[in-house]
């Protein structure tokens, strides 16, 4: 007996749609919780990442010239910039540091003092290290060389070379190490929060 063909047609395009559906449903249930975990996991992979220990850090030096300068986010008495898009003035006093999420393009961020899951500001130019330390920011990489974060850390050796490193800075003060002018990170480094300033 033979079916009519508007049958079998039928048929497979309800079995094609049982089979998309299925593939769909499988892939969004991988999609859970496990994101977060996997970036901690393999945060710190990569590129190592050199962080002097010891000495106490030094708070920041005052940048002179009354305080004024609106909206640069830039650090004074111990502080590191922790920009929001509706806070952008936001800082944490040290030694509690900035983490910053990578869901958006604004890469907000919040004072903590655990362990940050994509972004870590634990200094956000050179006057919140020791004596002859530099603000740097490493992109961490995992085993695939798959960006798994930042960290903002002082150093005792030259940052390294972009794009997997950049010198921190602030505007309107004599903190490059490597030579450089201090300019905005935005347009030039976008995966960092909009309110550091980089060497270039």
């Amino acid at each position: 007996m033979q079916r009519p063909t508007h049958m079998t047609s039928t048929m497979r395009k309800m079995v094609f749609m049982i089979a998309t559906v299925g593939g769909l449903a499988a892939c969004a249930l991988d999609t859970g919780d496990d994101d977060a975990a996997d970036r901690k996991k393999y945060r710190d992979a990569g590129t190592p990442v050199v962080v002097d220990g010891g000495g106490a850090q030094t708070p920041d030096a005052s940048t002179g010239g009354g305080g004024g300068g609106g909206g640069g986010g830039s650090s004074s008495g111990g502080t590191v910039s922790c920009y929001t898009e509706g806070a952008p003035n936001n800082t944490c006093t040290l030694p509690t540091h900035c983490c910053f999420f990578n869901y958006s393009s604004q890469h907000n961020g919040s004072c903590q003092s655990s362990s940050c899951s994509w972004g870590t500001i634990d200094c956000d130019g050179p006057e919140d290290c020791a004596s002859g330390q530099r603000c740097c920011s490493t992109q961490l990489r995992d085993s695939n060389n798959g960006i798994v974060g930042y960290r903002m850390a002082c150093q005792s050796n030259a940052c390294g070379s972009q794009p997997l490193h950049e010198e921190l800075c602030h505007p309107n003060s004599a903190s490059c190490g490597s030579g450089g002018s201090c300019v905005t990170a935005v347009g030039r480094n976008n995966d960092l929060p909009r309110t550091l300033y980089i060497c270039r």
